[in-house]
């Protein structure tokens, strides 16, 4: 198999199975296919060929559903902070995509793992979302420009709040598009996103929508508990994979 087969080989698995997380657990696509580029590819070239795919399919989630208003009303300076967050990060740390950003991705992924596999959650009082909501999405944001992914502290912190799934669901959506659009400014910023990476990223949005239709299909199938559960421990895997970079 020449490199070019093996290159797109790649990218097809690893979003076909993020596209199935996604689908069965309505989040998961970038960590997912990150996690398993990086088994092969480079973290600058797998954090540019996921920006496509993730912005078309937040795209949908953050517009459907009747609370894109209310939403963006609620989280719109937790976005505005998380999109300068990544940016400073990336253009003062100048660590996105290096060796050491894969080793504490891996460490990111182990500590969202562990946290959303234990019973436990955290409850934020409404009131308090005044001054947390934006210190998460800065927090969130600085952590994201040096690993490429929203998820410590971003993802228990809106799993705390007060809100119907729905709301969360749309919520989600709005801020993933925001740090993506973001993340995507940054890659392009310090040289690792090209056209070519474009054109790979453009077309890895057809596998992962056939992953998202076939793990929508598995969500009936199986229970949602149990599917969480275990791409939760195969991200725990991942995550203690790429952690060995630390070492």
């Amino acid at each position: 198999m020449s490199v070019d087969a093996t290159y797109i080989a790649v990218i097809a698995v690893a979003f076909i199975i993020a596209g199935v997380v996604k689908g069965a657990a309505g989040m998961g696509l970038p960590p997912t296919a990150i996690a398993l580029m990086t088994l092969v590819l480079p973290l600058p070239e797998a954090l540019a060929l996921m920006t496509v795919p993730t912005i078309i399919t937040n795209l949908w989630q953050a517009l459907y559903g009747g609370h894109f208003r209310a939403m963006l009303r609620r989280f719109w300076l937790m976005g505005v902070l998380m999109a300068a967050g990544v940016l400073i990060a990336a253009r003062s740390l100048k660590a996105l995509g290096s060796p050491t950003s894969a080793g504490w991705l891996g460490v990111l992924l182990v500590l969202f793992s562990l946290s959303a596999l234990t019973a436990w959650r955290p409850r934020v009082n409404p009131a308090s979302e005044v001054w947390a909501n934006p210190l998460c999405g800065l927090v969130s944001g600085l952590v994201g420009g040096v690993t490429g992914i929203a998820a410590v502290p971003f993802l228990p912190y809106m799993q705390s709040l007060q809100i119907l799934r729905d709301e969360l669901v749309q919520g989600l959506g709005i801020m993933f598009v925001i740090f993506t659009a973001a993340l995507t400014l940054a890659l392009w910023d310090v040289g690792a996103l090209s056209g070519g990476n474009l054109a790979g990223a453009a077309l890895a949005t057809i596998p992962t929508m056939a992953g998202v239709w076939l793990g929508q299909k598995l969500r009936s199938a199986i229970s949602p508990e149990a599917f969480r559960r275990m791409f939760l421990v195969v991200l725990l895997g991942l995550g203690l994979n790429l952690a060995r970079a630390l070492l």
